[in-house]
């Protein structure tokens, strides 16, 4: 029992070298200035600050003129891979930059606390850079990202325009975990319009489901920190 105990250890000490916990990676993660991003500019570079570049630019309408605006994925501008051909870590950052008819550009939205970093999709990714998908659908800022290892998690953030406060208000979050191993599963979906959240367990043959309508809570692009999301999801679920 006692060898046992202590090969447990082991194997526990050996996963946090080799994989650190995300909230410690996150603690020292690179800020981006917000300060330094102008409020209007006239062209998209020049949303992006010091130390940091556009490592994909997605166009799409996102307030309802039919003009296409720019949701603008940033990464920390350093060397992508280390001599030994392994992704090195870098924080990302997202910039939303709206566009009017008289082909304007302004600042919408900065957040550096939405993106996972490029390292931080744990075992799953290995050694290749962790994805974090932005994409426009409808209107609609679409965020999803996972990472894992035997238990890979995905999350998903929805965020709307919101023009009486000129903000991106979020407006739903789904959260799934599985085990690759026993495939059992575990999902919530929150409609921050309705209140609306619906839960599912599944777990062989025996799936459980529930509905709760839970109080209706404003929160903006902003406002919305990915690692605190999945710490309270997972509490909830009790994952």
């Amino acid at each position: 029992m006692k060898r046992y105990f202590a090969l447990s250890l082991l194997a526990l000490f050996l996963a946090c070298l080799i994989f650190p916990a995300r909230s410690l990676a996150q603690e020292d993660r690179a800020r981006i200035d917000k300060a330094s991003i102008p409020a209007v500019a006239g062209a998209v570079n020049n949303f992006v600050p010091a130390g940091w570049k556009i490592e994909e630019q997605v166009a799409g309408d996102l307030n309802g003129d039919t003009v296409p605006d720019y949701a603008l994925k940033l990464v920390e501008d350093k060397p992508a891979k280390d001599k030994d051909d392994t992704a090195t870590e870098r924080q990302r950052a997202l910039v939303i930059v709206l566009r009017n008819k008289e082909g304007k550009l302004w600042r919408a939205a900065v957040t550096d606390s939405l993106l996972q970093c490029t390292r931080c999709g744990g075992a799953f990714y290995g050694v290749v850079e962790s994805p974090a998908n932005v994409k426009i659908e409808k209107g609609v800022l679409i965020v999803e990202q996972d990472h894992g290892s035997r238990e890979l998690s995905d999350l998903t953030y929805r965020f709307r325009y919101e023009p009486e406060t000129q903000r991106f208000a979020l407006i739903g979050f789904d959260y799934r975990t599985v085990d690759r191993l026993t495939t059992d599963v575990m999902t919530e979906s929150t409609n921050y319009l309705t209140g609306v959240r619906e839960t599912f367990r599944g777990k062989g043959k025996r799936d459980l489901k529930s509905r709760k309508v839970v109080p209706k809570q404003k929160l903006y692009m902003e406002d919305v920190d990915n690692d605190k999301f999945e710490e309270d999801v997972s509490k909830r679920l009790g994952a």
